[in-house]
């Protein structure tokens, strides 16, 4: 939970007493002014702030605001996630020349780990492939995505996890753009593919609906601060630039 102004906006001077203060990071400068982050041994009530999740700040505050918040939230989640080493169990100490924490049994160091994820639309013509995810209770239709495998290319997993939820092949892959993702820490690399065979066959265990829609046919789709609504609304921009000017 993140400790933010009534108005929505991250709070960033709170006066707080070394005792109440678990742990600290510095995370950068936004604005020409640098920015850290306190982790809290309590929620404590402050006036005029309140105490919000992560996911409830997307699309309200700004982009480069939120881009801090999910960092900060990823650097107290692996501080104290790793404050035991994960090879021998010996207790783990502050690198100090960087972001890591190192073991003083066995010297293993540690540093945040992201991991790299494929999000791409698949598209037919003036068609999208959209679907509604299982785990997801939102209800919004958004593109395919899922986690590169050791071993492979950011294309393959894209072929591998189009296959596996809806049973379809695809072609030329064009890459969009990247984004951070903090639930819980992933890098998303967006990619438009082009639809290469097979009928819609959602994996039930992952999908709930999966179908085409024209791109001026869309559903209810994820807002552009994703990556996800920023694929969508590239494919939306591209089929209406190839339409024939009156």
């Amino acid at each position: 939970m993140l400790l933010c102004h009534s108005e929505g906006l991250l709070h960033s001077r709170l006066p707080f007493t070394e005792r109440e203060i678990v742990a600290s990071h510095y995370l950068g400068e936004l604005g020409g002014a640098s920015c850290g982050v306190h982790f809290l041994a309590n929620q404590l009530d402050v006036p005029g702030c309140g105490w919000r999740g992560l996911r409830g700040l997307l699309g309200e505050v700004s982009e480069l605001e939120f881009s801090l918040a999910g960092r900060a939230v990823q650097v107290v989640n692996w501080d104290l996630d790793h404050r035991f080493c994960g090879r021998c169990g010996g207790a783990t100490e502050d690198y100090g020349q960087e972001r890591a924490r190192t073991c003083n049994r066995c010297h293993l160091t540690v540093y945040p780990r992201i991991s790299p994820c494929v999000i791409m639309l698949v598209t037919r013509g003036e068609e999208c492939l959209l679907a509604r995810h299982t785990r997801h209770k939102h209800g919004l239709f958004t593109a395919l995505a899922g986690f590169i495998e050791a071993g492979e290319s950011a294309e393959e997993a894209l072929a591998r996890e189009v296959h596996e939820e809806v049973g379809l092949q695809v072609a030329a892959m064009r890459y969009v753009g990247s984004q951070p993702w903090p639930f819980p820490g992933q890098l998303m690399l967006g990619y438009l593919a082009d639809w290469a065979g097979g009928e819609v066959s959602p994996d039930p265990e992952e999908i709930a609906e999966a179908g085409w829609f024209r791109f001026d046919q869309l559903p209810d789709i994820p807002p552009p601060e994703t990556l996800s609504g920023q694929l969508i609304r590239t494919f939306v921009a591209q089929c209406e630039s190839r339409k024939p000017k009156q």
